[in-house]
């Protein structure tokens, strides 16, 4: 009897359970992570703050060599003449960077035109997928005595490796958990996605050189004081010239930083993640480190800031207090299971020039920061490369010296084979 009553209690326990309510019957199940997006064991995101993605020039190899911070021109209708005491080495200033958040986008239609079509968060919502949407700081040096959350969150580790070629780790989901297993349309499996645009969200970019009529800048970041520093994302958020009224339609272009595929470059795609289980990387990157340039502008009470800002790859900078607009970005993923390396013969060891790696269809090499790209000089070497055709060009920093390749030099194709896996293939091309 005993045992019949305790069968009794113990299945009315169960059938309460089984119907008990959660917030998933409920309709809230939006709101609630799902297990893919609480584990992403195939999906390793990396950050580079450097134009090469292999091997970047050293501190001590910027400016042809020097060192030395590029100084925009200045003097009458140019940058107003700076104040340069005590002007730093670019490898001693310091460097701090407050990372929001990295996004994909699978929706090509939407994001044309430099994300102009999106209005409000719904839109947003609906174009953006949110693969990494936990804050990053990484800083080049600690920036208070007692703990902050960039020692806290490993950022001076994750600094150095931004610039130097490694990438910086940033926490991620895995947005194949996305992926549409099955197409009605066709009846066939979908074996992937193809994402057309990747966005860094910048809260805060500070260098570490800024002076205010000659007195050193005060400001803060990460919430704590820091002096001879300024946050250079509001001077890069728009171009020079751009009007208060055109403001009003633009996205400004530090929020986010924006690599919008061309459709050349998605005809032979490195931006498809396909199904399946294999570990891939996705390598997203901006020309800052080469790129390091001193700027100044004149300030409503008369007085000259001198700051330390981007080269003037693409829009002059002439004293303005934007000076956007030069910052490139490019996104790619890497599959290290199947990729092969390349070699390249003919690197001349000159600073002022690059090998710069494009895939077949790609015709434009100046405007956009290429797939990858490495010093040249001997011995050069390109880790990761997809299958494919491409084209390795040698590209000089010779019109314009500002750290910023703008002269193609020569080129030759070459092509990756589907198989065998993880080969070394080489190329002779000389550069310079």
């Amino acid at each position: 009897m005993k045992s019949f009553l305790l069968s009794v209690i113990i299945f009315l326990n169960l059938v309460f359970v089984i119907d008990c309510k959660t917030k998933l019957d409920l309709g809230d199940e939006s709101k609630l992570p799902v297990i893919s997006t609480l584990f992403n064991n195939r999906m390793l995101l990396l950050l580079k703050g450097t134009y090469a993605t292999d091997n970047p020039l050293d501190w001590s190899e910027l400016n042809n060599g020097t060192g030395d911070l590029y100084v925009d021109t200045q003097g009458e209708g140019l940058d107003p003449t700076m104040t340069l005491v005590n002007q730093p080495k670019a490898g001693n200033m310091p460097i701090f960077l407050d990372i929001g958040e990295v996004r994909i986008s699978s929706k090509f239609e939407k994001g044309y035109n430099e994300l102009t079509q999106i209005r409000d968060t719904v839109d947003s919502n609906k174009f953006w997928d949110y693969i990494a949407p936990n804050r990053q700081v990484f800083c080049t040096v600690t920036y208070s005595f007692d703990n902050n959350t960039c020692t806290e969150s490993n950022g001076i580790l994750k600094a150095y490796d931004f610039f130097n070629g490694i990438g910086a780790q940033f926490p991620s989901n895995d947005p194949s958990s996305e992926t549409v297993s099955w197409t009605f349309a066709t009846g066939q499996p979908w074996m992937g996605r193809e994402y057309y645009y990747a966005g860094i969200y910048f809260r805060s970019l500070v260098t570490g050189y800024a002076l205010d009529a000659g007195v050193p800048v005060s400001g803060r970041f990460d919430n704590r004081p820091i002096i001879n520093a300024l946050n250079i994302v509001p001077r890069n958020n728009y171009a020079a010239g751009t009007t208060s009224s055109e403001k009003n339609n633009i996205v400004p272009k530090m929020f986010p930083a924006l690599y919008s595929q061309q459709l050349t470059q998605s005809i032979q795609s490195d931006m498809m993640i396909r199904d399946g289980f294999d570990p891939y990387i996705l390598e997203v990157r901006i020309n800052l480190k080469e790129n390091l340039m001193l700027h100044s502008y004149l300030t409503s009470r008369g007085t000259t800031v001198t700051y330390v800002g981007v080269s003037d790859i693409f829009f002059d900078h002439k004293g303005e207090g934007d000076a956007g607009g030069n910052i490139l970005t490019r996104a790619r993923i890497i599959y290290p299971e199947t990729a092969s390396s390349l070699t390249i013969s003919g690197g001349g060891n000159s600073l002022l020039h690059y090998y710069g790696i494009f895939r077949y269809h790609e015709n434009e090499f100046i405007n956009v920061l290429p797939l990858a790209a490495t010093p040249a000089k001997q011995g050069a070497k390109i880790k990761y490369l997809n299958p494919g055709t491409y084209r390795a060009v040698c590209l000089g920093d010779l019109t314009k010296q500002d750290g910023y390749p703008d002269t193609v030099v020569r080129e030759t194709t070459f092509t990756i084979p589907e198989y065998p896996f993880r080969e070394t293939y080489n190329i002779d091309l000389t550069c310079p």
